[in-house]
């Protein structure tokens, strides 16, 4: 079966609203979370290889100064489920939770993350970490995991930023998709929708990578006083 934007858009209003008990209605490929300023689009879903989906999902808000927060998710096919629907369960437990506890902090999905505050010369921020998401490719160990769970390369570039780089006022949003493979290392930034890997390849280098695998994580940057 097909999965249009709006159909998962119609999924997701669902997931919410009868899953987390959050006032969700779709509106056509989006997502409005009635009185909290959120609004979530969806973009039509990309086939990959070997079945695989990839799908843009966009979270906005009106401090966003009128940008979303795109991620693109993968689905992978299962018997039973789409592998849209698949990409969409897995952004809503790991990535949408950084936002929940920013913009919808008595929902149930906020205490999938946690806030810490930072501060970087005359800048303070409380920033948000979500879930890791890591795939396994062969090797990975428990040490492996703990690692990426305790400081996930998205946090290194997070603390990065507090040491010079010019920052907007506003909310800044970051993840990063860093892998070893048998053809090498692998390192992705997104920075603000825009790619910055370049910037910080070595923010892995921490990790004992004693097998092949990769690690996924999102945070969001709230400006404080």
């Amino acid at each position: 079966m097909d999965m249009g934007a709006e159909d998962i858009a119609g999924l997701l209003a669902r997931l919410l609203a009868e899953g987390h008990g959050l006032p969700a209605a779709a509106d056509g490929a989006e997502v409005d979370v009635a009185g909290t300023g959120v609004r979530i689009a969806i973009a039509a879903p990309q086939p990959q290889d070997n079945g695989l989906v990839q799908l843009p999902i966009g979270v906005s808000h009106p401090s966003f100064g009128g940008m979303f927060a795109w991620d693109q998710a993968v689905g992978v096919p299962g018997a039973d489920r789409h592998p849209a629907a698949d990409a969409l369960d897995g952004w809503a437990h790991t990535v949408f939770p950084v936002f929940a506890a920013a913009l919808l902090p008595g929902s149930d999905l906020a205490a999938h993350a946690t806030a810490e505050p930072l501060e970087g010369g005359d800048r303070k921020a409380e920033v948000f970490y979500g879930p890791v998401a890591t795939r396994d490719f062969g090797g990975l160990t428990d040490a492996d995991r703990s690692a990426m769970a305790d400081r996930p390369p998205t946090r290194v570039v997070i603390e990065e930023l507090f040491t010079g780089y010019a920052l907007p006022d506003r909310p800044v949003w970051v993840f990063t998709f860093c892998a070893r493979l048998p053809s090498g290392p692998v390192t992705e930034v997104t920075l603000l929708n825009g790619e910055a890997g370049s910037s910080f390849g070595h923010i892995a280098d921490h990790l004992p990578w004693q097998g092949h695998g990769s690690v996924k994580s999102w945070a969001l940057v709230v400006p404080r006083g």
